[in-house]
């Protein structure tokens, strides 16, 4: 959906992907919808994610805490469930852990309009 802007991390993930990828494109998104619905899936060990893909990632995190509506995390590592719950308690938006199974339903609850 147009609401939902969405990555895919497969392989190694390192810091270039977060600057020439991700942000760029979640520019574009808050920039027509002055919110972000954001979507991540794993299909990768978060061990595959260098030092600097990490620091992006944070980056991304800190840049858009403003305008954080939606996130959802596609992973069945259960570290990644809790750590998500834990940035969830401190963060504006919501963000929540799917399991690669249900990614229909991540989809469809990550990409629903701010009111």
């Amino acid at each position: 959906p147009d609401t939902l802007v969405a990555f895919k991390a497969s392989g190694e993930v390192i810091a270039d992907d977060f600057k020439n990828l991700v942000l760029p494109e979640v520019t574009k998104f808050t920039e027509k919808y002055d919110y972000l619905n954001y979507m991540l899936v794993l299909d990768t060990d978060v061990s595959n994610f260098s030092m600097g893909a990490w620091l992006n990632d944070m980056v991304l995190g800190l840049q858009e805490l403003k305008n954080w509506h939606r996130a959802a995390i596609i992973s069945d590592n259960n570290l990644i469930d809790s750590a998500t719950k834990v940035f969830n308690a401190v963060t504006i938006g919501e963000f929540k852990v799917f399991k690669h199974n249900d990614i229909n339903e991540a989809i469809e609850w990550a990409s629903q309009p701010k009111k």
